[in-house]
């Protein structure tokens, strides 16, 4: 595997607001309808971001490819240029589901975009209502996966399971990108890294997301142990979304 750069991004929908609570409150609305306006500063930002620290890959959880609560606005056509010419983006719901209806969820999705073509699939998971993961191969020796877990403890268990059975599965290294929910704390992601050969690269006192006085370490980097030492986690702040986001650096 050679150097490279990974962002993981919880978009928030680009609603335009952080974990502050004033700012929660003064733009609760936008849970419900956000303006293409607020969503095309949101996307400024987060393009000033790609700008300035140059990923390889961008993996987003939280961004819509248009719905109701949206004004039906593709977010990841708002962010595309000629320097990410290959991506993928995917309702995040379970592929039977309802929600892939409505006109309020229809576009909330996970997406990525590369500098260059990689081979990559989806999958599902078997529980949950959030259910999409991608597995995107970096190389012959590293896969990389990412995902969004769900917001219920019981599903997340299932979750971490199958996601232990994948990435024990896949050949070689892996790297493992996802915004985990694990509100309860680190104990959480037992079921996955108990014996498993893992390294998570996150510090426990730094968090990644904010509401108000709740700080918690929730978009995390697990790898494989062997390549741990080669990679440095960054926590970027993001003033469109209560999440920051994670670059992952690959140095060889």
């Amino acid at each position: 595997m050679t150097a490279c750069k990974i962002l993981l991004s919880n978009l928030g929908y680009m609603r335009g607001f952080h974990g502050g609570l004033a700012q929660q409150m003064l733009y609760a609305h936008r849970h419900f309808y956000c303006s293409v306006a607020a969503q095309q500063q949101s996307a400024q930002q987060l393009m000033m971001l790609l700008e300035r620290e140059n990923p390889d890959i961008c993996c987003f959880v939280e961004i819509d490819k248009g719905s109701s609560s949206t004004s039906n606005f593709n977010q990841l056509e708002a962010i595309l240029t000629e320097k990410y010419p290959f991506f993928d983006i995917e309702n995040k719901y379970g592929l039977h589901s309802r929600l892939r209806q409505f006109s309020f969820s229809k576009g909330k999705s996970n997406a990525f975009m590369a500098k260059h073509k990689l081979a990559y699939r989806k999958i599902y998971f078997t529980h949950g209502t959030k259910r999409l993961i991608y597995d995107i191969m970096l190389d012959p020796h590293t896969t990389l996966f990412f995902t969004h877990f769900s917001l219920k403890k019981k599903v997340r268990v299932q979750q971490l399971l199958q996601m232990r059975q994948l990435l024990h599965e896949a050949k070689g290294n892996v790297i493992l990108l996802g915004d985990f929910n694990i509100l309860s704390g680190f104990q959480e992601l037992e079921p996955l890294l108990h014996n498993n050969n893992l390294r998570l690269l996150n510090d426990e006192h730094q968090p990644t997301f904010r509401f108000h006085r709740l700080h918690r370490v929730l978009d995390l980097c697990i790898c494989s142990a062997s390549i741990a030492p080669c990679l440095a986690i960054k926590i970027i702040p993001q003033p469109y979304s209560d999440h920051a986001a994670l670059l992952v650096e690959y140095r060889p």
